[in-house]
C-alpha cells in the first residue's frame, strides 16, 4: 500500500461524473466550455415575476427537472454516479463500498403540497388541513419524498452500495464534505473504495 508523508494510505480518484447547466457528462460539458457556451439562462422552473434576478445556472433539461426536489436530486446523482463508475471500470449493481451523498434539505414541493391540500375534506386550513388529509386519506405516497435519506437509499438500491448510505447537507461545502468523508473512510481502512456525490 502506498502512503503519504503522514503514513496515511494514498487515496486516488478513479472516476468522475457530472451534470451541470451545460449538459450531462464530461464530454458535453467540455464541448460547451470550449465553444464558449454559457450555462446561465432565464429561469424556467418557477415564476420570476417581481424578482430582481431572473437568470440562473439551472439544470432544467432533465426528465425530472419539473417533478420536484427528490426526483431531480436522484436523477442528478444517478447520472453522475453512472458516469463515474463507468470511467472507473466498475459495472453492475454491486459496488461493494459506501455512499456519501451531499443532498439539499428535503421538503415537499408546492405541487405536492397543493395536491395534498386538494385531497382533504373539512374546514381545517394550512398545516392542520394537510395533517388531517394524511391521517384520513393517506399520504404515504408523499412520505418518501419528504425523507432526507430517501435519495441515498434509492441510489443504494440501484448501484448496490454497501452499508448504510450517508446523506449530508453542509450548505455550499456539502460536495466537498462528501468527498472528505469518502477519503477518511478509506484511510481508516473501513473500505477499499467509496462513492462521493454532490447533488442539487
Amino acid at each position: 500500500m502506498t502512503v503519504d508523508k503522514f503514513k496515511r494510505p494514498v487515496v486516488v480518484v478513479t472516476g468522475i461524473g457530472m451534470v451541470t447547466p451545460l449538459g450531462v457528462g464530461k464530454k458535453d460539458n467540455w464541448a460547451a466550455l470550449t465553444a464558449g457556451k454559457s450555462g446561465i439562462r432565464p429561469i424556467t422552473r418557477f415564476p420570476t415575476d417581481h424578482l430582481n434576478t431572473r437568470i440562473a445556472g439551472t439544470v432544467d433539461f432533465l426528465d425530472s427537472s419539473s417533478k420536484g426536489m427528490t426526483e431531480l436530486t436522484f436523477e442528478l446523482a444517478s447520472l453522475a454516479a453512472s458516469e463515474a463508475l463507468a470511467q472507473a471500470g466498475i459495472e453492475g449493481s454491486n459496488f461493494d463500498g459506501p455512499l456519501y451523498l451531499a443532498c439539499p434539505p428535503i421538503e415537499l414541493d408546492w405541487h405536492k403540497r397543493l395536491e395534498l391540500n386538494d385531497r382533504a375534506d373539512g374546514d381545517a386550513i394550512g398545516v392542520q388541513r394537510l395533517l388531517e388529509n394524511c391521517r384520513t386519506k393517506g399520504g404515504h405516497d408523499f412520505f418518501a419524498a419528504a425523507q432526507f435519506g430517501t435519495v441515498a437509499s434509492q441510489l443504494s438500491d440501484v448501484f448496490g452500495f454497501s452499508g448504510l448510505p450517508v446523506t449530508l447537507s453542509t450548505a455550499c461545502a456539502s460536495g466537498t464534505t462528501a468527498i472528505q468523508m469518502g477519503v477518511e473512510a478509506i484511510r481508516r481502512g473501513e473500505c477499499d473504495r467509496a462513492v462521493s456525490i454532490g447533488a442539487d
